[in-house]
């Protein structure tokens, strides 16, 4: 399972439990349902924090990737969402994720219905310039470009 692996790679710490019954609340609240790759890989492993090494790795090797700073437990789902809404993020995205400069990492809450897909795209809003990009296919093919990252290593001199 991919986020297994990104925890392995890009944690310290254990990742923070996320209950079927808080994840089902931030749904309701929002009207959503979020998709099962997400669901699932959130339950199974929980919520990791990765460290700056992400960061660093991807600055250090310039690659095109938003570095990923900060997973959302349910409760910051609606409050990240919400909050964001009011203040010019585009009503139909529901923020699940931010890199390290608080932009978000998004579901596109027009493809979140009841039908419980499988799998939907993660979308990035940029809060300095207003964008809204799809940024991968999925939950798991996101992940998935973090987990092919390379640490970053300092060559001796």
């Amino acid at each position: 399972m991919s986020l297994s692996r990104f925890v392995e790679k890009w944690t310290t710490y254990p990742p923070e439990s996320v209950s079927e019954e808080d994840l089902g609340a931030a749904e309701r609240q929002l009207g959503v349902h979020f998709p099962e790759d997400y669901r699932q890989a959130v339950l199974d492993v929980g919520l990791p924090r990765p460290t700056i090494a992400l960061l660093h790795a991807i600055v250090e090797r310039k690659l095109d990737l938003h570095d990923l700073a900060n997973f959302y437990s349910p409760k910051e789902i609606v409050e990240e969402t919400l909050g964001w809404r009011e203040i010019g993020m585009p009503d139909r995205l529901v923020a699940i994720a931010s890199d390290s400069s608080g932009n978000k990492f998004c579901f596109n809450a027009d493809q979140l219905g009841d039908d419980s897909a499988d799998m939907r795209a993660i979308w990035f809003f940029d809060h300095d310039f207003g964008t809204v990009d799809e940024i991968a296919p999925s939950f798991y093919a996101w992940i998935d470009a973090f987990c092919d990252v390379e640490p970053w290593h300092e060559e001796p001199s």
